[in-house]
């Protein structure tokens, strides 16, 4: 089976967002948009669960290997969002045997759960 019908079979439903907007409020605060993109099938992977400890509380955060079909416009730093839970891209891999947009042709990013 290709990665493109295990994700359809057996994969979560994702959505790839882009940053559609970074700018600095008056007060020197980061503002970001998103724009979401057409829900698509993916394989998702869990990697590592670890507990974060960040202002004095814990939060449990996911490292995660999602597979999806085809060469897919993703980049280090763009979100992928799986119902509430969305993973910041911290890699991108287009595996060498089969790098063209043929039927075969899947992409890994590897992401970390955010929370904000």
């Amino acid at each position: 089976m290709t990665v493109g019908s295990l994700a359809r079979r057996y994969g979560v439903r994702l959505v790839l967002q882009t940053k559609q907007t970074d700018t600095v409020d008056l007060s020197g605060g980061r503002i970001e948009t998103w724009s979401d993109g057409t829900p698509r099938p993916g394989l998702l992977q869990i990697q590592t669960v670890s507990d974060v400890s960040a202002g004095g509380a814990e939060r449990r955060t996911r490292s995660v290997k999602v597979y999806l079909e085809g060469v897919v416009s993703i980049g280090i730093g763009d979100r992928i969002k799986h119902g509430t839970i969305i993973y910041e891209v911290r890699s991108i891999r287009n595996p060498d045997e089969r790098p063209g947009s043929d039927r075969l042709a899947y992409t890994i990013a590897e992401a970390e759960e955010i929370h904000g």
